[in-house]
């Protein structure tokens, strides 16, 4: 089958997927028509901040209307001084919410939004949107709540200034338990109840100190630069910046560019290791590595300014069949790490994610920035193995980097993102 012919069958499939995700209904809480979807038509029946963005992006290669009412609809949510929440609890009952929605919440019996954020994927979602079809009312309207947003990660998560954002919780990364965090949280063990438990301290601490981002990152029990979130900040600055512009806000659209730049800098700099050749996220206020390779370790390839040494280094790691280029790539965790465990948790184990398996969505920020770069030989061949496993195990939530079998959640919204990459 040819590439216009799948990517033909892939819009027929992500339209049925969508459809099958979405929910609507009427919000007395923000009184308005709400209609979203969510990553799964189970457990995950929300509406997802990065998700959201996926969706959207995909959504863009057929049907920009319906991306853009994607987009809105989650800034619907946003808080008074710009915060956007990872998840918007619309309908959820009381007797509806999973425990973690109350957990991640600020206090209260009915939570309507988590406290906590996600990698800021709007910006690159909407210029997606705004390539295909050029609508500048939609800028209008989405920009200006989307650069709050980027103004309030300035103005509560960077408080040491070093042009480095920090998350306050696992989930904030999107990669829920990747061992980056035990580095932070002090367990390097492998015993999942207790990895669970200390991830869940951290929520739970967050919830006592009212999730204030000062005094929890003040307090630096969990103070983690980390680098896919700050990966995706630079470039959905770039993003806004290009996007003011067309607007005709140059004001804007500098401010935007220049915050790029320097948070690129900033990344390149401090979380490169010149021994080890790869980036690590930071933690805590001493700026400590988390050294363990992950697929963090290779989003700077996503990144405009990734050049010369770093490049060609990151590349390296990324074909080397003992870490990264197994016969799925890309997977969450290098081969050669301890953590590595490629195939889903036992049913009666505690679920742990982000331990080994590949996902589409990161391998959507690898393929891109390869592009970017001029590997189009390997985003080529990752793409095509992309297809090798949803062809044979459908859209999941992750497979098995050795095996290529698919897990968990089936028709998993942000796995349609092949979509965009064909």
């Amino acid at each position: 089958m040819d590439k216009l012919a799948l990517k033909q069958k892939y819009i027929e499939k992500a339209v049925k997927i969508f459809k099958g995700n979405t929910f609507e209904g009427y919000s007395k809480w923000k009184n308005t028509h709400y209609k979203f979807i969510a990553p799964a038509s189970v457990e995950y029946t929300f509406q997802w901040l990065w998700d959201t963005s996926f969706h959207s992006i995909v959504l863009s290669n057929f049907d920009t209307n319906w991306a853009k009412e994607e987009i809105l609809n989650h800034l619907k949510a946003q808080w008074e001084d710009g915060f956007v929440p990872h998840i918007i609890f619309w309908g959820g009952r009381y007797l509806d919410l999973p425990h973690w929605a109350f957990i991640e919440s600020k206090f209260n019996a009915r939570p309507r939004t988590s406290a906590i954020t996600q990698p800021p994927v709007l910006a690159l979602a909407v210029e997606e949107i705004f390539k295909k079809d050029g609508d500048k009312e939609f800028l209008k309207e989405s920009l200006p709540k989307i650069a709050k947003f980027h103004r309030w990660l300035l103005e509560n998560r960077d408080p040491d200034g070093d042009n480095l954002i920090s998350i306050i919780s696992p989930n904030e990364s999107g990669m829920d338990e990747l061992p980056v965090f035990q580095y932070a949280l002090g367990y390097l063990k492998e015993n999942p109840a207790i990895l669970h438990y200390t991830h869940r301290k951290v929520d739970l601490l967050n919830q006592f100190y009212g999730f204030n981002s000062k005094k929890i990152l003040d307090k630096d029990y969990f103070n983690v630069e980390e680098l896919l979130f700050n990966c995706v900040f630079i470039e959905a600055n770039r993003s806004l910046a290009r996007l003011f512009s067309e607007l005709g806000e140059e004001d804007e659209a500098k401010f935007f560019k220049d915050l790029a730049s320097k948070y690129e800098d900033s990344l390149l700099e401090k979380c490169w290791d010149s021994e080890d050749k790869i980036f690590y996220s930071l933690y805590s206020k001493k700026d400590l590595k988390a050294k363990v390779k992950t697929i963090a370790s290779l989003l700077p390839l996503f990144l405009d300014g990734l050049k010369d040494e770093k490049l060609e280094a990151l590349v390296k790691h990324l074909v080397d069949p003992n870490e990264f280029w197994r016969p799925y790539p890309v997977p969450s965790v290098a081969a050669d790490e301890p953590f590595y465990f490629p195939q889903d948790p036992p049913a009666y184990k505690v679920k742990l994610l982000w331990r080994g398996p590949t996902w589409i969505n990161t391998n959507w920020f690898i393929v891109k920035g390869l592009r970017k770069h001029g590997y189009d030989n390997l985003a080529d061949q990752i793409v095509e193995k992309m297809v090798e496993m949803i062809e044979e195990r459908g859209f999941r939530e992750y497979y098995n980097p050795e095996t290529g079998e698919g897990y968990r959640r089936e028709n998993f919204g942000w796995s349609t993102l092949i979509l965009d990459l064909l």
